[in-house]
């Protein structure tokens, strides 16, 4: 009994306990009492034999059983053997090793007294009985078993306690906690949600386990939570996922924990476009500066070219010339071409402006009528020709030409041929005749490949006068046209020009693409909003490539670590793009109609029917599955959900009945051996006292 009862019997007042006091030492004492309990459950239980109305239940394997409570020795009774120690044996063993150990360490040994403690306040004895009998669940293998079994017990101790308070007899305490302790097993197992998720995760490798790991933490630094159906690749997870999603039961739960996962994401998003550069207060300056940077870096090429021909001799001296018979092959070619055009031709015009240019003066000679033709022979003059009809071609071919300078197809087929017979052809062999022209036209030609065509190629879209996003996109980022290699050409001609050019079209564009991937919609918030960002910008494997070296070039021009900027969008990619995993997250709940309907013909059935058990079984299973997604989606939304998951389907239907078989059947041995005192008992401890 407790000493404040008995006390109060003897008619002897003693100072009131402190509570907080009473109550750390009995939860100290009940736990260590509930653990030497699963020690000694073995010994416990052949002593409970004895119980047992049959006589060969006391002798089994030759050892003779003695009766419980005798004084014994460890593993043997005055009266015979038994193989096992009892509890009670486990707790001596433990005070005789602790007082040895406390005498080498000279502590003052604490065990003995924990073991023989008595609450002196009624909270005190309902926290020792309550953590006696859920203590053994400790013992269970993982994390969930634990929780139950705990749970369970220290509900059977409250009960228990209760019970033997009222009944005064701890035999009816245990008759009437077992049974509720079972069925509180019963509910406690969720077989169909354990199961589930041990199907689910029967062929996921330790290495997917470690990487949707990974990702969640993740996720979780950027404050997004996702569910295993999102950091898994394997398909029977993201299938129970969306099972769940689409429960009943399990809605809610799912959509309570998502519903602001637009605004995370978009933060998230938010604070990575940040990094590239803050939102631009007008977007037609950031395009006025892309314009005039690429227009720049063209006209610089150019200036180059120019520098560095003229360098390596491109200038022709102006008095250096060609021979006349040498000019007259050009122009007799042209003259062969004028024959076979109509007057009224342009193209004949055209052929007559040239052959004009190709002629220094015409003077009179004695006793003819027609001028005499001096050609031109200065090679710089000859050379502005041939570039002035060359150019106007290639304008007109592009588009890019005027009107007053178009030369069509028919034309350009006798300027140039295949055969290079043609008009300008043959000019420009006549030209290169003379080596200081040939080498400074070879010069300026590798320059123009080397140098002007590729900058031309990489930013003359930029230089337009039209640039938008669309420009920006198509020209840069459409892994269809541009390739890293493109990429970083044109960043780094931009670069050298102007550093902030690069870092607005990385802004523009990124900003650009998340303000329409997060645009309203009819349906109200878009929780997949987040993958659509990354279909836009790295939908493809190109795709990502193209944006990573756009982010590294961002880096550069910035003049910080191209790894430690790359790494948060990485990582922002990795997240964002399993924001789609779950296909029906933006339509949590149950089809209302087609539930009715399965009501409606489920009732109509059971009412054919008058037997219970149909009736019950139909029921039980209802609720067993309800129970499953339930409790599924509980564990879903859990910040470290994937040990979650992976504790659940590691606690099969038969561990966690393991676990909980055995703390009832401690509990409910100890609940038979722990008879408390009678009025004969404390009718004698009175006289002793005397």
């Amino acid at each position: 009994i407790p000493k404040s009862e008995f006390y109060e019997k003897m008619n002897y007042k003693q100072e009131e306990p402190s509570k907080v006091v009473d109550s750390g030492k009995s939860i100290a004492s009940g736990i260590l009492k509930g653990l030497s309990y699963v020690g000694g459950l073995p010994g416990d239980l052949e002593r409970l034999t004895t119980y047992l109305p049959f006589e060969s239940a006391k002798k089994t394997g030759g050892f003779d059983y003695g009766q419980p409570g005798n004084d014994e020795s460890f593993g043997k009774s005055t009266t015979g053997r038994y193989i096992f120690p009892s509890s009670k044996q486990v707790q001596d063993y433990l005070v005789k090793g602790e007082e040895k150990l406390s005498k080498k360490l000279g502590i003052d040994p604490a065990l003995e007294e924990a073991f023989e403690f008595t609450p002196e306040t009624t909270t005190g004895k309902y926290l020792q009985t309550a953590t006696e009998f859920a203590s053994p669940g400790i013992a269970s293998k993982s994390k969930i078993a634990r929780d139950v079994a705990t749970k369970v017990g220290f509900g059977g101790g409250l009960l228990f306690q209760g019970a033997e308070d009222l009944s005064g007899s701890s035999g009816v305490a245990t008759g009437v906690t077992t049974p509720a302790m079972l069925l509180a097993s019963m509910f406690a197992r969720p077989n169909t949600a354990s199961r589930l998720a041990s199907d689910a995760l029967q062929d996921v490798s330790d290495a997917e386990i470690k990487t949707a790991k990974l990702l969640e933490q993740t996720a979780k630094d950027m404050d997004i939570n996702l569910m295993p159906g999102e950091v898994f690749d394997n398909k029977n997870i993201r299938n129970l996922t969306r099972d769940v999603v689409s429960s009943e039961k399990g809605s809610p739960i799912i959509y309570s924990a998502a519903k602001d996962r637009r605004d995370q994401v978009m933060k998230a998003a938010e604070k990575q476009a940040d990094l590239i550069s803050s939102a631009p207060e007008s977007q037609r300056k950031v395009f006025d500066l892309i314009k005039d940077t690429s227009q720049k870096a063209i006209k610089d090429a150019k200036i180059e070219r120019t520098i560095t021909a003229q360098k390596a001799g491109y200038k022709v001296s102006n008095n250096q010339k060609i021979k006349e018979s040498q000019v007259f092959n050009v122009i007799n070619k042209i003259d062969e071409q004028l024959k076979t055009l109509p007057n009224n031709s342009p193209n004949k015009i055209k052929l007559n402006q040239l052959k004009n240019q190709l002629i220094a003066k015409r003077v009179k000679v004695k006793g003819q009528k027609k001028l005499k033709i001096i050609p031109e022979t200065n090679i710089n003059k000859l050379d502005s020709t041939f570039k002035q009809f060359r150019d106007d071609y290639r304008a007109t071919q592009k588009g890019t030409g005027s009107p007053d300078r178009y030369i069509d197809t028919q034309l350009g087929g006798k300027l140039f041929t295949n055969t290079e017979d043609g008009i300008l052809d043959i000019l420009n062999k006549e030209l290169r005749t003379n080596k200081s022209y040939a080498k400074a036209n070879d010069q300026f030609a590798k320059l123009s490949n080397d140098l002007v065509d590729v900058v031309e190629k990489n930013v003359l879209a930029l230089s337009k006068n039209n640039v938008s996003p669309t420009t920006i996109k198509s020209f840069i980022f459409d892994s269809g046209k541009n390739n890293v290699s493109d990429i970083n050409k044109t960043f780094a001609i931009l670069n050298k020009t102007n550093p902030e050019a690069s870092i607005q079209i990385a802004n523009i564009y990124f900003r650009n693409a998340l303000n329409q991937s997060f645009k309203m919609t009819k349906q109200g918030d878009d929780l997949t909003q987040g993958f659509k960002l990354i279909d836009t910008i790295a939908g493809t494997g190109q795709q990502r490539k193209n944006f990573m070296a756009v982010i590294d070039n961002v880096a550069k021009a910035k003049n910080v670590n191209p790894q430690e900027l790359k790494v948060g969008f990485e990582k922002m990619i990795n997240v964002l793009e399993r924001t789609g995993r779950v296909a029906n997250l933006n339509n949590p709940g149950f089809d209302g109609a087609g539930k009715a309907s399965k009501s409606v013909l489920k009732d109509v059935a059971m009412m054919k029917t008058f037997n219970p058990m149909v009736r019950l079984a139909t029921k039980w299973g209802e609720f067993k599955s309800g129970r499953a997604w339930e409790e599924l989606a509980n564990v879903f939304v859990q910040d470290e959900s994937v040990d979650a998951l992976i504790d659940l389907a590691k606690t099969n239907p038969e561990s966690k009945r393991a676990a909980l078989t055995v703390l009832n059947i401690v509990d409910f041995s100890q609940g038979l051996q722990s008879e408390p005192l009678t009025q004969e008992d404390i009718r004698q401890l009175e006289l002793e006292s005397q």
